[in-house]
């Protein structure tokens, strides 16, 4: 099996990868990320500080450290694009959303853009606070007291409310001891 069919195969159950003709090879790419290459048969991978470098090894490791790599690229630029604002910021938001390793940094975000002034990136930042309740199974302190406050909100409101039942559903509580009584309602 060529070196180009390994790659193929070893990232074949990976979402959104794609292949381009390029750099005198075939390119792999992660939503348009490029993460790995086959040059002359050889696997070229992204390194730290966004060159690449020919590598040698166990395929899957290579393949998993050139991903890192360029997620941790992506999470910067996800970043920036969102401070930036307009349609690029809702996109971000959505990847960092799923892939922003500083969990508890991206919760303090989006509670601060739904106090801000656009109205439509706070709509998509409060339902943000439900996916990482979902994906997390925890939230900070602080996001269901400010979804809470939100459900007034007539732009705000169902969409709150779509997030606290994500997170009631979702966030594992640690149990507490009960000496007697009915048990605690988390909502």
């Amino acid at each position: 099996m060529s070196r180009l069919e390994e790659v193929r195969a070893a990232l074949g159950g990976w979402r959104g990868i794609s292949e381009t003709e390029a750099l005198g090879g075939i390119v792999f790419e992660w939503d348009g990320d490029p993460v790995a290459a086959v040059v002359d048969d050889e696997l070229v991978v992204r390194v730290e500080g966004g060159g690449w470098a020919t590598a040698t090894g166990a395929l899957e490791e290579l393949l998993d450290h050139s991903a890192e790599v360029v997620i941790d690229e992506c999470v910067v630029r996800w970043h920036g694009e969102l401070r930036a604002g307009g349609i690029p910021a809702f996109q971000a938001m959505l990847a960092l959303v799923r892939h922003d390793p500083e969990r508890e940094q991206l919760q303090r975000i989006l509670l601060g853009i739904t106090r801000g002034a656009d109205r439509d990136l706070a709509q998509l930042a409060v339902t943000c606070l439900g996916h990482v309740g979902r994906i997390d199974r925890e939230v900070l302190p602080e996001v269901v007291p400010r979804l809470r406050e939100l459900l007034g909100d007539p732009q705000l409101g169902g969409r709150a409310e779509d997030a606290l039942g994500d997170i009631r559903q979702f966030v594992q509580r640690p149990r507490q001891k009960r000496t007697s009584g009915p048990p605690e309602k988390y909502s």
